[in-house]
């Protein structure tokens, strides 16, 4: 919980100083700060990166657009070990209408993600349905396993 208060605190600060910078540049252009993407701020990113020890590489459409395709590298396995765990449920939330997307379990292939023990330095995937090809290339979406939680995610 103390770590979420934390969290949200730098996101407010990093958001008033993207803000503060952009007014001052030009009065004008404060459309340019809807834009910008919290989560690019090098210190958030540095934050997740030492909680979790997992590094987000993207999120992308695949599968004709049905199927959201979710890559993170592990940079220190024993922090990452949580979002490993079979009992979790990752869930993709659209972050416009809240909608909430799973990861599939087909029969014979089961859970379409990863759930061995993670290794330094490996990359990981996990696939979420897009039924309807509901979530579109520039859509935010948040990302959330067990504890850890991505904000802000632009899908490509």
């Amino acid at each position: 919980m103390k770590s979420s208060k934390w969290f949200s605190i730098v996101i407010v600060a990093a958001t008033l100083c993207v803000t503060a910078a952009a007014a001052a540049e030009d009065k004008s252009s404060m459309s340019k700060v809807a834009v910008v993407d919290v989560k690019t701020h090098p210190r958030l990113k540095t934050y997740m990166k030492r909680k979790w020890g997992v590094e987000v590489l993207w999120v992308k459409t695949t599968a004709a657009g049905y199927m959201l395709e979710f890559r993170y590298k592990v940079l220190d396995a024993e922090k990452a070990k949580p979002l490993f765990k079979r009992q979790s449920k990752p869930v993709l939330t659209h972050e416009k209408s809240g909608s909430k997307m799973i990861v599939p379990t087909p029969g014979k292939v089961g859970a379409l993600r990863n759930s061995n023990t993670p290794k330094q330095g490996t990359i990981y995937w996990m696939f979420f349905a897009n039924p309807g090809k509901y979530v579109k290339p520039g859509d935010l979406v948040s990302i959330q396993i067990g504890d850890y939680l991505q904000q802000h995610l632009v899908v490509q």
